[in-house]
Parts: C-alpha cells; structure tokens; sequence
C-alpha cells in the first residue's frame, strides 16, 4: 500500500501569521508553489493560503497591508504521514481539497501532498490495483 509519505513533498514553504501579503505573493513565486502553511512559532498550523487567495478581484484593495492571517482559510484538512494514497485521494475529492498538510506522529507538520503527487503517483503506476 503507498503511503502519503512516500510522495508527499517535505521541503514545505512555510509562512508567519504576519508575513505581509507581498511577501507571500513572491515566496509563492519563487518557489514556485500554488499554497503555504501558515504556521505559529510553536509551529502550529494554523491555516492554509494559496495563490486563489491573492488573486480573488473583490479582495484586490484590501490586499495592501494584509497579512498571511489575514487571507488564509483557517480550516486545513490535513493527512497523517501512513495514511494510504487512496483514502487521502479520497478525502480530496469529498473536501474538494487539492491540497493536505501532512502531519507526523508528533503533531509536527511533515510535509504536503497535492493532487498533483496523487497524478503523478497514477501516472507512474504507484498506486497498484
């Protein structure tokens, strides 16, 4: 059985409560990645934002002197490290999620997977029959 671990992504960018927005916007760009974690200094996650959060019109002139708390979705569907592909598949399609924060045994964030690892993973024959 493959596990989120063996095709989540562990080296995540990751974001302040009070990292400007433009900040935000060219981190997302030069990593070029479509989300963050926002994290806490406990390393708590506390939400997740992405690139549809800074590109929303209707929000374009409050942007200015926001913050990552500010424009990020405060509930974060998250995978635990040994849940199965499929299931974490699953609970992307029932959350319309494309993408999970990934949780150790700790409680410590591990990683993120996206829909496009689940691709990838089908594409490369990964996920069995």
């Amino acid at each position: 059985m493959l596990k989120v671990e063996d095709i989540m992504t562990t080296k995540v960018l990751t974001v302040a409560p009070d990292t400007s927005v433009e900040d935000l916007a060219w981190g997302l760009t030069l990593k070029g990645v479509s989300g963050a974690p926002v994290q806490d200094a406990r390393g708590l996650v506390l939400g997740l934002v992405t690139k549809s959060d800074l590109a929303n019109p209707s929000r374009a002139a409050t942007l200015e002197h926001a913050t990552a708390e500010d424009v990020m979705s405060p509930v974060v569907f998250a995978a635990n490290v040994g849940d199965s592909v499929r299931d974490v598949a699953q609970r992307m399609v029932e959350t319309g999620s494309h993408r999970l924060v990934v949780i150790d045994e700790r409680g410590q964030l591990a990683g993120i997977v996206s829909t496009m690892d689940v691709v990838r993973a089908f594409v490369q024959g990964r996920l069995g029959g």
